[in-house]
């Protein structure tokens, strides 16, 4: 598709991706999904705001297919939390 946009805000949106390390288009993807925001509090939500804080994985991720693996190790470690925490409590 091509878009006729004025000169100082091609400028500008090149300036701002620039300094994100980013591409125009990404920039501009980015600001769509902000101009059309999900619900507040919404998965999407948390989503959208994980993937701009860096916090979302480059890759895509199975939970379903590591489930057994994270249950076995983040489980077995809250497990172990609580029971250190009661025992101190005593």
């Amino acid at each position: 598709m091509l878009m006729n946009i004025p000169e100082a805000v091609a400028e500008r949106l090149e300036q701002i991706a620039q300094q994100e390390g980013r591409s125009v288009g990404e920039l501009l993807e980015i600001l769509l999904d902000r101009y059309t925001a999900p619900p507040p509090g919404s998965l999407a939500e948390l989503a959208q705001n994980a993937r701009e804080a860096g916090l979302a994985s480059p890759q895509f991720v199975d939970t379903a297919e590591h489930s057994h693996e994270i249950l076995r190790n983040e489980f077995a470690n809250y497990l172990k939390k609580r029971m250190d925490n009661a025992d101190s409590d005593r």
